[in-house]
């Protein structure tokens, strides 16, 4: 055989081998490449919740200054109701100034009798628009002539305003024993109101955008923000002013934490060396050269081979932020980065080739897996095989968990948990790649804190304000005016939602910080439900809803009564302020083997689909278009969620967006307990 054909022959050979090396490498680098990734989208994800969060309290704010702005336009379209028209000119003026003064965006208030404007405040640099006639004015005419048909103010804008910058004008009419009277304008400074937007929002606002919405739920044009933000948007907010309907965009942010250019490289390089060693193994053999070369070429690779395990040990080191700990099949340490013996106090030599992971996890937290794990399995577990049995089905898990430190101390952390195979598909070890989550959780508690201490706060001077409006407004404390109680009504309502808001706020402190006791019992579930429907039958009759009770039997739970009532309650209200009036809203008892099922179903809009993952969470609104007249908290369902798991209950819903809603809560029975 020539050298030729010999080289030929042997030839398929390379490409064998370029296929063997290049799969264990491959199989070496995808753990990590895995784990890493997961750990990038955790923080997205994270990020993307802070953004949705975000959103909400900038939605809150937004309806609080515009709705205050509002309020006290409608406290002088009150005062001129009070005084039948009859306006002295020095008094009303000084309304005008105090009401301006209380306000935080108002650029002016003109006042307009038989639509002809009689008094502006400030007077400074607006002393032309004194006697202007709304009806000569033929840009604003059409628009003031809408809101005299349908009696109610509007808020329209921004506009451009001849003063500079933009405004917001709210124009309310003023009717007096039911017969027109004159126009009230408010001129509201956007600027101002766009400025707090983007302080609060800080380096988030890029991700935000407002624009109109009709009568129709037609979306207008875009006034704050970039119209690119509702293409893909994280989520869209109702935002409700008066007389007009405003949609915020939360837009995701392009956030990436986690940069992977470095480990690729990384594994570019072994794989490069991979293929020089072999093609130079390859030159030896062609050139009769293999036995007299071939120790010293070993010997060269040898040190090459020592060299990129270095590397790979300096890389790993580099990662000083998180714990990278690896063990071979049987368990023992084979990695323990810088980041392992910052976290955990330990030194390499310590704990390579002589202990395993099981010197640093917390003996009550392997008790506890073992005890999960065997349940699922029917078989019992101890020891590190407890954490590695997901990695051994090829399941990449993620855990929050516990790690003691050299010093006892002890850290929380959350691991990303994998499995080393060879290119064979045999396991050759495991990898774990930690972070200390104890500033997360830190951050986390002071949080809760600040809820629980501002809730505790409000609670008391709210009290005395709901209590002082109610005696007033009952005459309790003399004659109140017939045109003051549509505004006391007001500001009692609004107390009772910030009352609401409150012990809402407390209920999810509680929750969250696992101090809410519950005080379980043995009780008839048809009992509960029938003085749940007696509590809400009220808010029915008001909005003219029908209740419809079918109970298929009788049924005993074991439950919190007051908790569990606080879920219904929820649910029973929530189906009741979407319904339509003269709507329907049924409540369902059905029985199985062992649970009983409670479904409420109402004949509303519905819930978006792009809303039902976010319908349990906290501060999670949808917008339910004009059937949706009452707003809420966006924390009662997710109340509800929390109470009913921690009775070992289930929660869920079915809707679409045009077909009504159906939620359901389901709880074991009492063993002996049903019946019809």
């Amino acid at each position: 055989m020539t050298s030729n054909a010999l080289a030929q022959h042997r030839a398929p050979r390379v490409w064998f081998f370029w296929l063997v090396v290049a799969a264990l490498f491959v199989c070496l680098l995808l753990p990590a490449e895995y784990g890493l990734r997961a750990y990038r989208d955790t923080l997205v994800q994270q990020n993307q919740r802070a953004t949705l969060e975000l959103g909400n309290r900038l939605r809150v704010l937004l309806e609080s200054e515009v709705n205050n702005e509002a309020f006290l336009a409608t406290g002088v379209e009150f005062y001129i109701v009070a005084r039948e028209g009859n306006l002295d000119s020095t008094e009303i003026q000084k309304i005008l100034a105090l009401v301006f003064e209380r306000s935080r965006h108002f650029r002016n208030i003109g006042i307009a009798p038989d639509n002809r404007i009689a008094w502006v405040f400030p007077v400074v640099g607006n002393e032309a628009v004194i006697g202007l006639n709304y009806p000569d004015m033929p840009e604003q005419w059409p628009a003031i002539q809408q809101i005299m048909a349908a009696g109610v103010g509007r808020m329209s804008g921004p506009l451009e305003l001849v003063q500079g910058g933009q405004g917001l004008i709210y124009r309310s009419p003023i009717f007096i024993n039911d017969t027109y009277w004159g126009i009230l304008s408010t001129v509201i400074d956007a600027d101002s109101l766009f400025d707090l937007l983007h302080l609060t929002s800080g380096e988030f606002a890029p991700v935000l955008a407002l624009r109109h919405m009709d009568d129709d739920g037609v979306p207008g044009k875009v006034f704050f923000g970039i119209p690119e933000n509702f293409e893909q948007p994280l989520a869209l907010l109702p935002i409700r002013v008066p007389g007009a309907q405003w949609q915020m965009a939360v837009n995701s942010p392009a956030y990436s934490p986690i940069q992977l250019g470095w480990y690729r490289a990384f594994a570019t390089l072994i794989v490069l060396f991979a293929a020089i060693m072999l093609g130079l193994l390859l030159r030896l053999i062609w050139q009769r050269n293999l036995l007299d070369q071939l120790d010293s070429q070993v010997k060269v690779r040898t040190a090459e081979l020592r060299q990129s395990h270095d590397l790979m040990d300096s890389v790993f080191d580099a990662a000083r932020s998180f714990a990278i700990i690896a063990t071979d099949a049987e368990g023992i340490i084979t990695v323990f980065n810088k980041g392992a013996e910052r976290m955990l106090g330990y030194q390499a030599q310590e704990m390579v080739g002589k202990q395993r992971p099981g010197c640093f996890l917390l003996a009550e937290e392997v008790r506890k897996r073992a005890r999960q794990m065997a349940a699922e399995l029917g078989r019992p577990l101890e020891g590190d095989e407890v954490f590695m049995l997901r990695a051994q089905q090829g399941i990449e898990e993620v855990l929050l968990m516990h790690y003691k430190c050299s010093d006892g101390h002890v850290i929380p952390v959350q691991v990303v948990l994998s499995m080393i195979k060879s290119p064979d598909g045999d396991i050759q070890g495991y990898l774990g790649i930690a972070e200390d989550i104890s500033e997360r959780l830190r951050n986390e508690t002071l949080k809760n804190q600040f809820i629980s201490t501002v809730s505790h706060e409000l609670r008391t001077p709210l009290t005395a304000i709901s209590g002082a409006i109610s005696l007033v407004k009952s005459g309790v404390v003399g004659p109140v005016p017939d045109t003051l109680q549509p505004m006391l009504g007001i500001a009692y309502s609004n107390s009772q939602r910030l009352a609401q808001l409150v012990n809402d706020l407390l209920d999810v402190e509680k929750l969250m910080a696992g101090r809410m006791t519950l005080y379980p019992a043995r009780h008839s579930l048809a009992e509960l439900i029938r003085a749940t429907v007696a509590d809400v039958q009220g808010m029915a009759d008001q909005q003219q809803v029908e209740l419809v009770i079918v109970l298929a039997g009788e049924a005993y739970i074991h439950v919190d009564a007051s908790r569990f009532q606080q879920v219904l309650t929820n649910l029973f209200s929530n189906a009741i302020k979407f319904s339509p009036v003269k709507g329907r809203v049924e409540i369902d008892m059905a029985l199985s083997v062992a649970s009983v099922r409670i479904t409420v179903s109402d004949q509303g809009p519905g819930i978006p689909s792009s809303f039902h993952a976010h319908i349990f969470e906290r501060f999670a609104q949808a917008d339910a278009g004009d059937n949706r007249q009452q707003a809420g908290t966006g924390l009662g369902l997710a109340i509800s969620k929390e109470l009913t798991e921690q009775m070992n209950g289930h929660i869920g819903f079915q809707s679409g967006s045009d077909r009504g809603s159906c939620f359901w809560v389901e709880f074991p029975m009492c063993e002996g307990a049903a019946g019809v």
